[in-house]
């Protein structure tokens, strides 16, 4: 597996713990227990079809792009407590 490849699924591995922890954060339940389905089996199919769109990207500046330009953003806003 190329090095462009490994980075672009370990992008993609870091974008879904973000996703899941996005949703546990915002699952519109009051239930802890399905919060906690919720962000699990949502972000692992989310993250799924994110794998399959990042890896079929054309080039390897495409396929980085498509694996991390998406997640710090939320990932600053959980962290930093704004939303």
């Amino acid at each position: 597996m190329k090095l462009v490849s490994c980075l672009a699924v370990i992008g993609t591995l870091v974008g879904g713990i973000v996703l899941s922890m996005l949703i546990a954060r915002f699952y519109p339940s009051n239930s802890p227990l399905d919060r906690l389905y919720g962000a699990i089996f949502l972000s692992v199919m989310i993250t799924m079809g994110l794998l399959v769109y990042n890896l079929s990207a054309v080039n390897g500046r495409q396929k980085i792009l498509r694996s991390y330009g998406w997640w710090p953003l939320p990932l600053l806003l959980i962290v930093g407590g704004w939303i």
